[in-house]
């Protein structure tokens, strides 16, 4: 029952937190699509209507997969917390949800990936030209984090 409550109040803390950062967030993002627009706009500005919905079915197709793995990753992720933090922790355990956790980050990459193939595959060869640049630019340089330090991750 403790470890029950423990996750519902570290949910509502969480939950708390994301929303007081809702309105940063949306800032910042209206940034990037001013400076997209500035620049010629992306692989999306040149989607004609068929492929727009194209990439809309396939984005709703990608949600549809990843949604249950996310949530999935959420509670493995407290479970993890709970169980680093118990009186003794156990490292078989802790080792068990370290486990569960790649393999559910394995999946929702291999998804991410077939998603993009897919995608890809309904541009044009200018567009792919945007589009791939756009994937390379994210390899390298990853999410843009607003924080660093090690307990902003």
């Amino acid at each position: 029952m403790k470890t029950l409550t423990t996750a519902v109040l570290l949910s509502a803390l969480v939950g708390a937190g994301i929303g007081a950062m809702t309105p940063v967030i949306a800032s910042e993002h209206g940034k990037q699509r001013m400076s997209m627009m500035h620049h010629g706009g992306g692989w999306k500005a040149s989607l004609t209507e068929q492929q727009q919905n194209q990439v809309a079915k396939l984005k709703l197709d990608y949600k549809k997969q990843t949604y249950p793995i996310k949530t999935k990753l959420k509670e493995a992720k407290v479970s993890l917390a709970l169980l680093m933090i118990a009186d003794k922790p156990n490292q078989k355990n802790i080792n068990k949800k370290i486990s569960q956790i790649i393999k559910l980050k394995s999946q929702k990459i291999r998804i991410k990936v077939n998603h993009k193939i897919a995608v890809r595959k309904v541009l044009s060869a200018e567009q792919r030209v945007k589009f791939d640049m756009k994937v390379l630019k994210k390899a390298y340089h990853g999410k843009k984090r607003r924080h660093s330090g090690p307990y902003h991750r």
